[in-house]
């Protein structure tokens, strides 16, 4: 046999006991796993205190693991250097590029939204701290993030803070309701940093939405710094683009949200019809007025008059309405005319000196053409008339039969034929047939006297 014929049959050989030890699957049609995968253990373990630590932090589950996403739910802080994310069966492995150095207190957190391979997903962060060196003290710096335009929490954004001295960087991820947490800090000033981090590559662009706060940290008491609310940086001003109006209202549609804090007067909007006569302005804001807002946001109601009776007194105040909160930015500034607008008519709007929610300030010329009047409804019909189609006519009088020709008048008519009697045969008169006489009753004799 030759050594090539002797080299195939070892492969074949190899190749059937390898297929003999192979895994089996259970056979399909079994429980569905709709469990998100449990944290078993993690080395090293959390708090603990060693002179140097070498290779990756070790997150293990209960179960195998999707790769989906995983690079993308893990936080080092501080991150001293480039982070390594890799998944290997039930396992997660966090590496820094250049290694844990000395002397530091190391934050590693999956947060939420680790996967099974069924897509079952963690709800809950889960942390490893340990140290290379220094006493571990748990400091605590907190914030809330929003996204500006919106005022929503800002979930999917990065926190990053920034200590001063050595420009270490500290990170960690949002809540579900935009809160954030960094803790183990070494104490001093830092500059926090919050963005979208819109091409995940973990470094903050000029062009992602984006705020910044400056804290102190302390072991003696918690950091909190100013709510921190996100936007695109811009470097142009707001611009008037089109409008839209009917009555006595105007809208005024920008190119840039409007800050709705900012203070507004009749003066910065001009309405010039076609005839070069000025409309007056009553009062102007950003997006709608309350009253415009409450309107829209709920049907209107049906006055059935209960409204007026008098109600019953249970001994509890009257419900109150809750106070106006946080104005939303918008793109609309809103006027408010003194007068109704002609229909069909073309104005000319000038407005100026109106901010966006960077600061800039801007305006412009737009030109509003108004929509033609409803045509007028026909009068409603006459109240007697209406009333006289719902009351359903009086029936006439009923009329005796009439009488049939030849016979002589004064004589009743004839009676109507007897139920069961066969009808006359046709072109024949009705003859009624003799009544038999009843017979009289007969009476008990008199008592003779």
């Amino acid at each position: 046999m030759s050594l090539r014929h002797s080299l195939a049959l070892v492969l074949a050989s190899a190749a059937l006991a390898a297929g003999a030890c192979a895994h089996v699957e259970n056979p399909p049609g079994g429980e569905v796993d709709q469990a998100a995968p449990v944290l078993e253990e993690t080395r090293p373990d959390t708090f603990a205190m060693l002179r140097s630590y070498v290779g990756p932090v070790v997150f293990s589950f209960d179960e195998g693991l999707s790769e989906k996403g995983i690079d993308t739910v893990v936080t080092v802080s501080p991150r001293t250097s480039g982070v390594v994310v890799d998944k290997s069966g039930n396992q997660v492995r966090v590496e820094l590029r250049r290694g844990w150095e000395a002397n530091r207190v190391y934050k590693v957190t999956l947060h939420r939204g680790v996967q099974d391979l069924f897509g079952n997903a963690t709800q809950q962060p889960r942390t490893v701290v340990f140290s290379t060196g220094p006493e571990i003290v748990r400091t605590v710096a907190t914030g809330t993030l929003v996204e500006r335009t919106t005022l929503q929490p800002a979930r999917g954004a990065r926190v990053e803070a920034v200590h001063q001295p050595d420009s270490i960087l500290y990170e960690t991820r949002p809540d579900s309701v935009g809160r954030w947490t960094l803790e183990y800090l070494p104490e001093g000033t830092y500059r926090v940093r919050a963005y979208n981090d819109t091409n995940r590559d973990q470094q903050l662009q000029g062009y992602e939405a984006q705020d910044t706060a400056t804290i102190t940290v302390t072991r003696r008491d918690t950091a909190r710094a100013r709510r921190l609310a996100l936007i695109a940086p811009d470097t142009t001003a707001p611009k008037a683009g089109t409008a839209s109006g009917e009555g006595d209202r105007v809208e005024v549609r920008f190119d840039d949200f409007l800050d709705p804090a900012q203070p507004l007067a009749p003066a910065q909007v001009t309405i010039t019809g076609a005839d070069g006569a000025a409309v007056r302005i009553a009062a102007l804001r950003v997006g709608p007025f309350p009253e415009e807002r409450q309107d829209s946001a709920a049907p209107a109601a049906v006055d059935t008059g209960a409204s007026r009776r008098p109600q019953p007194d249970t001994g509890r105040a009257a419900a109150r309405p809750t106070a106006p909160g946080e104005p939303v930015p918008s793109q609309s500034l809103v006027v408010r005319t003194a007068q109704p607008l002609a229909a069909d008519a073309n104005y000319t709007i000038v407005v100026s000196g109106v901010r966006n929610l960077l600061g800039l300030v801007g305006g412009g010329t737009v030109q509003l053409r108004t929509a033609r009047a409803a045509p007028t409804p026909p009068p409603p019909a006459p109240e007697r008339a209406d009333t006289a189609a719902r009351v359903p006519a009086a029936r006439p009088p009923a009329q005796p039969p009439a009488t049939p020709a030849g016979a002589p008048v004064g004589q009743p008519p004839t009676p109507a034929q007897p139920t069961g009697q066969p009808p006359a045969p046709t072109g024949q008169p009705a003859v009624p047939r003799p009544q038999t006489a009843p017979s009289p009753v007969a009476q008990p004799p008199r008592p003779r006297r």
